[in-house]
Formats: structure tokens, C-alpha cells, sequence
């Protein structure tokens, strides 16, 4: 399918965040690339697993700071493989490329969470990473009442959405992509 009609059959589907929330956070998927990363997965921040309740994959930065200059910050979906780990399969993965305002980190970073409960932690394990779609762009949630409960609603919010779009005629396609076959 090409990218121009991948973007017409895609860019209907909206979602917001509940009332909770002062300004909802709408959720448009528009198609990019696909990106193709392949590299370690290094240690992150320890906040994904530990104060958010959603383990990230913190792809190397190597691999990503020249290709994704031009990417948009924010929260987009794709597929990824671990090598050695998840029996090789390809799963979901909503993630995050930018700088986590939040916390305000001082460095770009690609976190995927992927859609599968691993048994080990895979530290220094490849990662295959195909990034498909774009969603929303990241938040500081610094005008809620109670901006790190905003935070942990939008991120559960984006995995449903994330997961729902990657299973749309449009994208789900892609976790078929050469790329996870090539070694």
C-alpha cells in the first residue's frame, strides 16, 4: 500500500482523554515513514516499570540521533523484536521519541513499550524497531491539578489507542515488514 493512501485510510481515527483531565489530548494517527532501527537496548531513567507501571525498551542512542532528527516529539506506534527474547516474535510497541518534559531530561530519547510481557529484563539484547505511525506530541501536563496521575492516565490511554490502530488494515501489515526476517 503506499504511504499517501496509508495516510487517507488512517487519519480519521481521533481519540481524546476523559474529562479528568482540564484539556483533553487528542489522538490523530497520521502515518510516517516507516523508520527502521536496529540497536541495543540500553538502561533508561528506571522510571518507566518502576514509577509509571510501564516497562520501556530505551532503544541506543546511537542509533537514532542523525535518522530521527527530523521526527516530530512525541508518541507514535510501530513493531519491534527483540533478538533472544519474546521467542523472536513481533510485537506491539507504543513509544516515545523526544525529551520527556515531564522530567525535563537532557537528552532525546526513543522508549518503546512493547506490547508483550517478557520474563527477563534484556538489557544489551538488539532491538528491531519499525516506527509507523505518529499520534500526538508529548505533554508536560505542568497545568494539571495533579500532572504525574495526568501523565500515568495518558499513557494508558495512548497503549489502548496504540494498540487499536496497530490492529487497523493500515498498519497491522507492518509487523510482516522484511525487515524483522533480515538479520
Amino acid at each position: 500500500m503506499r504511504l499517501s493512501a496509508l495516510a487517507l485510510v488512517i487519519a480519521s481515527v481521533i481519540a481524546t482523554e476523559a474529562v479528568t483531565t482540564p484539556m483533553p489530548i487528542e489522538r490523530v494517527i497520521r502515518a510516517v515513514g516507516p523508520h527502521r532501527l536496529k540497536g541495543a537496548v540500553v538502561q533508561g531513567f528506571q522510571r518507566g516499570s518502576k514509577q509509571l507501571g510501564w516497562p520501556t525498551a530505551n532503544l541506543d542512542p546511537k542509533v537514532f540521533t542523525t535518522s530521527l532528527d527530523d521526527a516530530e516529539e512525541g508518541v507514535y506506534v510501530g513493531w519491534a523484536a527483540i533478538d533472544g527474547h519474546g521467542g523472536g516474535a513481533v510485537h506491539k510497541a507504543v513509544l516515545s521519541i523526544g525529551w520527556n518534559p515531564v522530567y525535563q531530561n537532557k537528552e532525546r530519547t526513543v522508549e518503546a513499550y512493547i506490547c508483550h510481557d517478557f520474563d527477563e529484563d534484556f538489557y544489551g539484547a538488539q532491538m528491531k524497531l519499525l516506527i509507523c505511525a505518529f499520534f500526538r506530541p508529548q505533554a508536560d501536563f505542568k497545568d494539571y491539578e495533579k500532572p504525574f496521575e495526568a501523565l500515568i492516565e495518558a499513557i494508558t490511554t495512548d497503549v489502548a489507542f496504540g494498540k487499536a490502530a496497530l490492529d487497523s488494515d493500515a498498519l497491522k501489515g507492518f509487523r510482516e515488514d522484511g525487515f524483522f526476517a533480515a538479520s
